[in-house]
């Protein structure tokens, strides 16, 4: 893990805090919505997640990634065409992420959304710069502007990655869709970042990194960085840096998806806990409607598939957060849903997508 440190020493920047972040003060208990991986049968559970993050008043949803499938028309938006119509591939490819608008993000009507990039974003046709035209607007988010402004870092432009801050929260969205990532670029700007969060005076009590993919040897490790080398060595270093903020005081998160169900805990694993005794919290929440994953066998106790539902994380004024996990009925799929969308197709999607299904 530390071999990384040496060599990319000159990506610590010294950086000032933002202006504004010194003004943020202890408030009342507020909470958030995240999870991620909404291919499939998202179009019938993302209404449902909407629905009750509004009743909620949650501040905002964040999504980690994997809006629809692209190898394949996503079986929600298939049920959804006239009776007996059958998209073909390429009239799929056209609709897919405006249907991903429609039938999805649009769901939450003024409720802020922020969004992370996962790996099928990166499939083809789709590319890197193809996702940034194309969701542009949420990644180009006022909060999101008004931040890349107050860093000084807004001739970078918008990218896949990027943070806010609020309620003396640094709310940061890695991009790890690729495997081309975490590059120089984004490792130096996640290092000015962090060197901003651990500057004396800076406002910043809490870091939450969201991400599409788990870091390195968590339980989910058959499915996270570990599958390609650079995410290996880029991704023990992001760990390091977030684990090493903790350390000097801060209160760290790390969150994920990719992996399609809910397993808290899941760097308590016998690499990291050979490094440190208080290993960094992880929580995989990939269950918002993608064809659903068996457990690790290592994955904790706690740790729940075959369902749909989201995290609703609550701060405090301390800057802890609680994660809670909000499980969906089918009933909530039913009365939140498309006029268009089929209950059979529901019903469907609700009891199989699974990997116990065998579909």
């Amino acid at each position: 893990m530390f071999r990384l440190c040496a060599s990319l020493s000159l990506l610590t920047l010294t950086t000032l805090a933002p202006p504004f972040a010194a003004a943020q003060t202890a408030a009342s208990p507020w909470t958030f919505a995240v999870s991620g991986d909404s291919r499939n049968c998202g179009d019938f559970v993302m209404p449902a997640i909407a629905a009750k993050v509004k009743a909620e008043k949650d501040v905002f949803y964040w999504h980690l990634g994997d809006f629809r499938w692209i190898s394949s028309p996503d079986q929600d938006l298939q049920a959804m065409q006239p009776a007996g119509s059958q998209l073909s591939k390429s009239d799929y490819l056209d609709r897919a992420w405006d249907d991903f608008l429609e039938h999805q993000l649009a769901s939450f009507g003024s409720i802020p959304v922020f969004l992370g990039r996962g790996n099928h974003e990166n499939a083809k046709p789709m590319t890197r710069e193809g996702y940034i035209a194309k969701f542009s607007s949420f990644l180009n988010r006022p909060e999101i502007e008004a931040q890349r402004k107050a860093d000084g870092d807004s001739g970078n432009g918008v990218q896949p990655w990027y943070h806010w801050t609020q309620g003396g929260v640094d709310f940061i969205t890695l991009d790890n869709a690729s495997h081309d990532e975490f590059s120089d670029a984004q490792l130096r700007w996640l290092r000015s970042v962090l060197d901003r969060d651990l500057a004396p005076n800076s406002g910043i009590r809490t870091i939450v990194a969201g991400m599409h993919e788990a870091l390195p040897h968590s339980t989910s490790s058959d499915h996270g960085m570990d599958d390609w080398d650079l995410g290996i060595r880029t991704g023990e270093l992001v760990y390091t840096w977030l684990y090493d903020a903790q350390a000097a005081g801060k209160h760290v998160y790390i969150l994920a998806s990719h992996s399609h169900y809910y397993s808290p805990n899941i760097f308590n694993t016998p690499y990291w806990k050979q490094h440190s005794s208080n290993v960094a919290p992880g929580i995989i929440i990939g269950s918002a409607g993608a064809h659903r994953y068996q457990l690790p066998k290592d994955a904790d106790k706690a740790s729940r598939t075959n369902i749909y539902g989201y995290l609703q994380a609550t701060v405090h004024g301390d800057g802890t957060i609680d994660f809670a996990l909000h499980e969906l009925s089918e009933d909530d799929l039913i009365e939140s849903k498309w006029p268009n969308a089929p209950p059979d197709a529901i019903h469907e999607c609700f009891i199989h997508n699974s990997d116990e299904s065998g579909k």
